[in-house]
């Protein structure tokens, strides 16, 4: 008992502490590197699902929506604007991450690196509407065009190519919960 206590807090300790440096690099590397190519990828909300998919029952769902919550605040209050709506999207997706899994091992059992990357896609285009919704609301009015060419494709791309990467550091921050 004692045992697998310690290796959820170890889990969740490494979870934190990367959710921490993918946030310091999604706003202080990445924009500064990979700005000439206008990707910009959403790192945490990529963490986010794949925990939600990593990670199975009984402790999946609460790992993935308590990150979600905490990447989301940690978004937030790097980016300037206080808190918002980006705890609640991103604990929805890990969350929603967890139940699409479950559902989908069913019918594809022990193939989760692709339903990864379709509910990965499906979490990307949700946060582009978001994102544009955030546009809308935070500077009136703003040609499409540019919404799309600045926003929608930078944002679409960028999460869809950090999708692997993120799932590999997900896998190697879970390890410790395959002994449980």
């Amino acid at each position: 008992m004692k045992k697998n206590l310690f290796l959820h807090a170890l889990t969740a300790f490494a979870c934190m502490m990367a959710a921490i440096l993918l946030c310091a690099a999604q706003t202080s590397f990445l924009p500064h590197y990979v700005n000439d190519a206008y990707i910009v990828p959403d790192l945490l909300l990529c963490m986010t699902l794949a925990l939600g998919i990593l990670i199975k029952k009984p402790y999946g769902a609460t790992y993935s929506s308590l990150f979600g919550i905490f990447a989301g605040i940690l978004a937030d209050c790097t980016g300037g604007f206080g808190i918002s709506l980006l705890p609640l999207f991103y604990m929805l997706c890990g969350y929603g991450a967890f139940v699409c899994a479950d559902i989908l091992h069913e019918i594809l059992p022990k193939k989760r690196l692709p339903i990864y990357f379709v509910i990965g896609l499906l979490a990307a285009f949700l946060r582009t509407v978001v994102a544009v919704i955030y546009v809308f609301l935070y500077s009136g009015s703003v040609p499409i065009p540019e919404i799309i060419r600045y926003v929608c494709i930078p944002l679409f791309l960028g999460t869809s190519l950090a999708l692997l990467p993120t799932y590999f550091v997900s896998l190697l921050l879970t390890l410790p919960l395959k002994k449980v």
